[in-house]
């Protein structure tokens, strides 16, 4: 039975920092939902010596070793030539994957070179992971002794795929892996982490349930493991209702949803539409909108109003109000709103407009400030926020507040 995994990560983009490792996270996140424990993750370049340190320490530590990268057709994918010499196996070319990767560079009128053929050749003994979105496939070997090695493709997309359509099949067929164990996670709006630790505190977990936190701005969110079979389905039930029961204003959403996906979910359930008039988040709020599929469904449009003459000409904020109240106020903000919401015709319209910075602010109105506007019906109001942190910050945070504010609108409007 395979219990305990180590994910190994190539490639010198992931030593260097010029890349970040996704495939390590969602290889983890996967494994945990089988009941695979992760007690390692390693990252080395692309160096014959460092790959063969990491598969020493990876056979010692795991019952599967499963590595990303390297599998191309340049100098520097020395993946399948350190595993064999690791393994002291030969190196065999797979006459199929040879004729399919030819076939393939032909279809698409492609140049075939001979560094090509290194996608097809793999360690004797292996199996061969197909890879449906790239050219390089994958392998695996039994070494014996209750331990295997799996190599994937290093480009995310591929792994995922690959992951999905072979690893994960292949794991749970013939019990290979242990009971899978219980998860849930909470998005959560409007707690700092210490202070949602502090709230869960009376949470009583008990030996095999846990609590992990995850800050990542501008998400927060807290995950619920409980290991065990059917027999733990109860427990965890009355944890996550508990959990619920503390922080339940506070939830938006839960496992990967995000909260442009819910604002989305209770706009179709509310037949209403939507409008954006964008000023210091440029545009932000609408791209996470509609990178919603389906989201037209609902999204009737947004203006990016920079400028002052933008603000007049597209949005219809009043000049005499952006000379006594100034850009950075709650009463162009709630023109902003509710003229973007009779230019586009829709049921609300929300607004940003704020000093995102590095520049542009004053004692008065420092960098971070923004105000939100929204208007609904004949509601029209606004919402003054102060965000610390970087440009990027701020802008997120803002857009982050106005989905939340929006989503809160919506459900107390069902």
């Amino acid at each position: 039975m395979i219990e305990r995994a180590v994910i190994l990560s190539t490639g010198d983009e992931l030593t260097t920092g010029r890349v970040i490792d996704t495939n390590s996270a969602y290889i983890a996140d996967k494994f945990f939902s089988v009941g695979l424990e992760v007690v390692a993750v390693l990252k080395v370049g692309d160096t014959k010596e460092p790959l063969l340190w990491a598969l020493r320490q990876g056979t010692e530590l795991g019952d599967l070793v499963i590595g990303t990268g390297g599998l191309g057709p340049t100098e520097d994918d020395l993946t399948s030539d350190v595993v064999a010499e690791f393994l002291g196996r030969e190196l065999r070319l797979d006459e199929s994957i040879a004729e399919a990767l030819s076939q393939r560079f032909e279809a698409r009128g492609l140049p075939w070179t001979p560094n090509n053929l290194k996608q097809a050749r793999f360690p004797e003994g292996a199996e061969i992971v197909p890879n449906p979105l790239g050219t390089a496939p994958g392998f695996r070997l039994d070494l014996g002794g209750g331990k295997t090695l799996l190599w994937l493709s290093g480009v995310p997309r591929e792994m995922e795929a690959m992951l999905k359509e072979y690893v994960l099949p292949w794991l749970t067929s013939e019990a290979k892996t242990k009971a899978a164990a219980w998860a849930c996670t909470f998005k959560i709006y409007g707690l700092t982490e210490s202070k949602l630790d502090a709230i869960l505190k009376p949470v009583s977990l008990g030996a095999q349930a846990k609590l992990s936190f995850r800050a990542h701005y501008p998400d927060l969110s807290v995950s619920l493991t409980l290991r065990g079979g059917r027999e733990a389905e109860e427990r965890f039930t009355a944890l996550k209702a508990q959990i619920k029961d503390l922080i339940g204003p506070y939830i938006y959403g839960e496992g990967e949803e995000t909260l442009e996906e819910v604002v989305g979910n209770l706009l179709l359930k509310k037949g209403w539409s939507l409008a954006l008039a964008e000023s210091c988040t440029g545009g932000y709020i609408s791209h996470r909108i509609t990178r919603i599929a389906g989201s037209s469904a609902y999204f009737k449009g947004g203006a990016v109003a920079y400028s002052l003459e933008s603000k007049t000409h597209i949005v219809g904020v009043k000049q005499a109000t952006l000379k006594r109240h100034g850009v950075v106020s709650r009463e162009t903000a709630c023109e902003m709103a509710e003229g973007i919401k009779r230019l586009a015709g829709a049921d609300v319209g929300v607004s940003t407009t704020g000093v995102a910075g590095p520049a542009g602010g004053s004692r008065e109105i420092p960098v971070g400030t923004v105000w939100l506007g929204m208007a609904h019906g004949d509601q029209i109001e606004a919402r003054l926020f102060r965000f610390a942190g970087d440009r990027e910050q701020v802008i997120l945070g803002a857009s982050q507040a106005a989905l939340y504010w929006l989503r809160a609108v919506l459900v107390q409007k069902q």
